[in-house]
């Protein structure tokens, strides 16, 4: 798997090839600038360019950002509070943010590697590592703020402890590399040098080509990555996957793997806070030596337990330990209204069709309805010799007017269910399929009214927003499995017909 340090490694090599050909095409005096003009380039054009390849991901990283955001400030007890209302209206924007910042970033990469309009250039790259370091520092230092207490109560912050950062990493390289906090901040830190270097030394900085053909490449490359970002959001699924339902995946055995390895996982230390002074301390004994932590750090001096320090998950075979990646496949789990039903859906023989919908589009109303109301009378007795039965009989059937509960779905979300969903649905159950849709435990009481509406007849069951977001990037979007397995996954814009559907998994 590819690492951080193999990253920085290529793109140093990339630079310094860079480099050696613009020298000897005699374009450069000062060959250390050249090569951080290229390594910093080559850098932001590759980090744009597998966020590109998802934008989706970038906007859901963003969301998250923006909650964190609100419930930072909407904490505060001054006028900055009123910054909290601000940050739910952006993150009605985040997929239009999310292109706008990967477009800049891989054009400000090749505005590096050219040396366009230099001085603007050294700015761009300064304002938006300032912004990159901002949000990589809040990630990482939201650790030390437990979780009761507000990011700006300093007073209350502790010992680093991962679980309490409220953004779990940054999304630097989208999901083609998952950086440790600590790590990604520390890289935006370290490249706040060159972008100092580039401000001071803006005008010794190389240029390629002529004025126009800079202008032009510039240009050209952010419309390109424009329209691929459009493509990979609005258009159909990123052309490359990086996440953990990728085709192929078996997320019966993956998650079965990674459960085994949750329940392997050893506390091997404590995090320790004393009541009455208020003292953090690590504290390195293991589970199977518990009574001497109780021994030295007593509930009667007033120590108690504040964290655990745990191992990876891992799995162990042939006395060998490897260190298992938790995926969002862990979190794989899917309910009906009468309980789980995740169990049942990885076990199926076969082919299963799941149509993923994490966001129902339209609106919960009520409509008036004319029902015949009937008025019964009881007047009618018939005496047996061993009982007496009350005969009732119709008195009056009069119209009434009643309200009900029905959900309207926007026009064309409602006749993608009815016009090809559906009919693909009822193909594949004819065909011996398990068919079955998905939506958000937010929209769970809307489901049946959805449902009732766009004319399913296949079960509506419910997971997380974030899971359902994971699995496929559309909204609705169908997932084929077969034994458990990932075998096909369609966007909205590109369903197949049922014939297709059927041709294409025999």
């Amino acid at each position: 798997m590819t690492s951080l340090p193999t990253l920085i490694v290529s793109f140093a090599l990339i630079a310094l090839v860079l480099t050696a050909l613009t020298r000897w095409a005699k374009k450069t005096d000062n060959l250390f600038l050249t090569f951080l003009q290229y390594f910093c380039g080559v850098w932001f054009v590759f980090s744009g360019a597998v966020k590109a390849i998802d934008p989706i991901g970038t906007a859901y990283k963003m969301e998250d950002y923006f909650v964190a955001f609100e419930n930072t400030f909407g904490g505060l007890q001054n006028m900055f509070a009123g910054l909290a209302p601000m940050f739910p209206a952006l993150a009605k924007y985040s997929a239009g943010f999310s292109i706008g910042m990967i477009v800049l970033e891989i054009a400000l990469g090749v505005m590096l590697i050219l040396g366009y309009t230099k001085r603007l250039t050294a700015w761009l790259f300064f304002i938006i590592l300032l912004f990159f370091t901002f949000l990589t520092g809040f990630t990482y230092l939201t650790g030390f703020v437990p979780a009761e207490a507000n990011f700006f109560d300093f007073a209350k912050w502790g010992p680093y402890v991962k679980t309490q950062m409220r953004v779990t990493d940054c999304g630097c390289f989208g999901d083609f590399i998952k950086l440790d906090p600590k790590v990604s901040f520390l890289k935006d830190v370290g490249l706040m040098v060159p972008a100092f270097v580039f401000l001071f030394r803006s005008k010794n900085m190389h240029q390629l080509f002529t004025a126009k053909g800079r202008n032009m490449l510039t240009a050209g490359v952010a419309l390109f990555s424009l329209l691929f970002c459009l493509r990979n959001t609005y258009y159909d699924l990123p052309v490359v996957d990086f996440r953990p339902f990728k085709l192929g995946t078996n997320i019966r055995e993956r998650k079965a793997l990674e459960e085994e390895a949750r329940g392997n996982i050893e506390i091997v230390g404590w995090l320790m806070e004393n009541t009455n002074t208020g003292e953090v301390k690590e504290v390195m004994i293991p589970m199977s030596r518990y009574k001497e932590l109780v021994a030295q750090y007593p509930k009667d001096k007033g120590w108690k337990i504040k964290d655990q320090i745990k191992t990876d998950p891992f799995i162990e075979k042939d006395g060998v330990r490897t260190t298992i990646e938790e995926t969002k496949i862990s979190d794989f789990g899917i309910e009906s209204e009468n309980g789980p039903v995740t169990e049942d859906i990885l076990n199926e023989k076969g082919y299963s069709m799941m149509v993923i919908a994490y966001k129902f589009y339209g609106q919960k109303t009520t409509e008036t309805i004319v029902v015949q109301d009937t008025t019964w009378a009881y007047d009618t007795l018939r005496v047996n010799v061993d009982s007496i039965q009350i005969q009732p009989k119709i008195a009056e059937v009069v119209p009434k007017k009643v309200k009900r509960d029905i959900y309207i779905p926007d026009a064309w979300y409602g006749d993608l269910f009815r016009n090809q969903i559906n009919p693909l649905a009822e193909a594949a159950k004819k065909a011996g399929w398990k068919v079955f849709a998905v939506n958000t435990i937010q929209d769970m009481e809307v489901a049946e009214l959805m449902r009732a509406n766009v004319g399913a007849k296949y079960p509506f069951y419910h997971g997380d927003d974030k899971l359902l977001k994971t699995i496929i990037r559309s909204n609705p979007g169908i997932v084929i499995l077969k034994d458990g397995a990932v075998v096909g996954q369609y966007h909205w814009r590109h369903f197949p017909s049922e014939t297709q559907l059927l041709e294409l998994h025999k």
